[in-house]
């Protein structure tokens, strides 16, 4: 059995969250939904999300395999759509499978694998201590994926459409661990982090998420927020 640091923390068969998304503190730009069935040893996801006017739709239906108390990205489908119009579809498959890893050759993906869509379900299962770090491979697509940190900052009160709900802050960054020690640390503090607040609470909803649209500091930030 392979380990990986995601708990299963419990999340009930039918659940729906539903989000909107803006940018630099315009109104919302995308509505969210996201439905989480249990799927034998697992969990099923599918996410929705669209401009409301039909212009833009995407759909991401993702599977994760459940092993004893922990869990691990299993696959990936993906389509967007400008209207009628299929615009990219991506497909993966994670679990005993051999992909050119870029820097490592032919190789199985990591064990701590998180697909960007797939951190609405995984941040759900790290362990909320404060001060706690984990580093996790991001996944964005064919077989890139990049290490980013995670460090549970504190608990606090996130007040969002859905009500005020006590949540852990989480701060997510690109790692940059291996570089000259000086250059990492202005590269540190020069990429923009994620901040994620989750509900402290089983089954630790993601209430809010703010991130940047942007590799720059001056970049505007965006927002997603729990509405139900």
């Amino acid at each position: 059995m392979i380990d990986t640091l995601f708990r299963d923390p419990g999340i009930p068969d039918g659940e729906k969250c539903v989000y909107t998304v803006a940018v630099a503190q315009g109104p919302p730009a995308l509505d969210l939904v996201g439905v989480i069935d249990h799927d034998g040893h697992g969990y099923r996801s599918t996410i929705r999300a669209g401009s409301g006017d039909g212009d833009f739709t995407i759909t991401v239906e993702q599977r994760f395999q459940r092993t004893g108390d922990r869990l691990r990205a299993a696959t990936y489908r993906a389509e967007t759509r400008s209207g009628a119009t299929v615009v990219s579809r991506e497909e993966a498959n994670f679990l005993g499978t051999a992909h050119l890893q870029i820097g490592d050759g032919v190789a199985p993906f990591p064990a701590d694998l998180m697909p960007l869509a797939g951190g609405l379900t995984l941040l759900r299962g790290l362990e909320f201590i404060e001060g706690a770090e984990e580093n996790i491979a991001l996944w964005l697509a064919f077989s890139v994926h990049i290490p980013l940190s995670t460090k549970v900052e504190q608990r606090t009160v996130v007040e969002v459409p859905a009500g005020r709900i006590d949540c852990w802050q989480i701060r997510l960054r690109p790692r940059l661990s291996g570089l000259n020690s000086l250059l990492e640390k202005m590269l540190g503090g020069f990429l923009p982090p994620v901040v994620a607040h989750v509900e402290a609470a089983p089954p630790h909803r993601l209430i809010r998420v703010d991130f940047p649209t942007g590799p720059m500091p001056w970049d505007p930030r965006g927002s997603m927020e729990l509405v139900s």
